[in-house]
């Protein structure tokens, strides 16, 4: 009777000095991680609006270009070639790309915004929660107090898990992106700004029209010659430019979907089951379990 009672006072004021240390440390950022959680989310939403705002520069250039077409018509007869036609996949991908893009940073933004009500909300009712645990430590032998009591503890343990599974996620999202998506996804951004800049080159090639075809046969013959090499030059550029412009934009959909699914998914769902097993196999462990009242007393 005196071991109980001396266990249940013993439980009381451990619980009421976690509950009292707890509301000391109420919106307090955990040292490394959560400066950590800080810099990475800042880091990946301003990356991944720079990388829509590029497929958006490239979208409007190529709208622009596909007004235009490249003109070889010395005396008002020659050839054209409308590249409207030719860039109708660079305006799809882009617009497909944009679409991943818009995604992933909102998908960022929802576990910011997570992440900072954790910070705020979690301590305050897990202060509740320890508070309640400590006593219903009194009433443990009855059974329906012990079903609350398993169940309050077991949101104490989710509430921990979820204070520290996102800091935890986002430092393996930042150690996985900058070892291996950043240099790749760097890589096809700078092609595809190359890529666009000899693209926007296109457009000066054209010949300016004349009514005089003997004047223009006899003063301009080399100027159209130089002009004739050029425009087919471009015709090749224009179908080499738009499959690597093409590939390179297809090569950042798959890098940004398969960030998307290892950051959203995979990394966070891994962190949260992780701790929670950690947190249970401390809480739970037989030779545990029974400060908790969880388990039989050991005998």
């Amino acid at each position: 009777m005196k071991e109980n009672l001396k266990k249940n006072i013993l439980n009381s004021i451990l619980g009421i000095l976690i509950a009292t240390l707890l509301f000391l440390l109420n919106g307090t950022k955990i040292p490394y991680l959560d400066k950590h959680a800080d810099t990475y989310f800042q880091q990946a939403i301003t990356k991944a609006s720079i990388a829509y705002a590029t497929c958006r520069f490239i979208n409007g250039a190529v709208s622009i270009l596909k007004e235009s077409d490249l003109q070889l018509e010395p005396a008002g007869v020659g050839i054209s070639l409308a590249i409207g036609q030719i860039l109708d996949p660079i305006d799809d991908m882009t617009e497909r790309t944009s679409t991943i893009l818009v995604t992933s940073i909102v998908s960022l933004g929802v576990q910011k915004i997570i992440y900072e009500l954790s910070i705020s909300f979690v301590f305050p009712v897990l202060i509740g929660c320890i508070l309640i645990l400590s006593l219903l430590t009194w009433f443990k032998n009855i059974p329906k107090i012990q079903k609350i009591h398993s169940t309050l503890l077991k949101v104490s343990i989710i509430l921990i898990a979820g204070r520290l599974f996102l800091p935890i996620a986002s430092s393996a999202n930042e150690s996985i992106y900058r070892l291996y998506f950043a240099p790749k996804i760097t890589e096809k951004m700078n092609n595809l700004k190359i890529n666009m800049t000899e693209f926007n080159k296109l457009k000066e090639l054209s010949i300016p029209e004349s009514d005089n075809i003997l004047e223009s046969l006899k003063n301009k013959s080399n100027f159209i010659k130089d002009k004739t090499i050029a425009f087919k030059k471009a015709a090749l550029q224009i179908i080499k430019k738009t499959k690597s412009i093409i590939t390179n934009l297809l090569a950042l959909g798959f890098l940004f979907v398969g960030y998307f699914i290892i950051q959203v998914i995979v990394i966070p769902l891994s962190s949260f089951w992780l701790l929670l097993k950690i947190i249970n196999a401390l809480l739970f462990y037989p030779d545990n379990a029974y400060l908790y009242n969880i388990l039989p007393e050991k005998v």
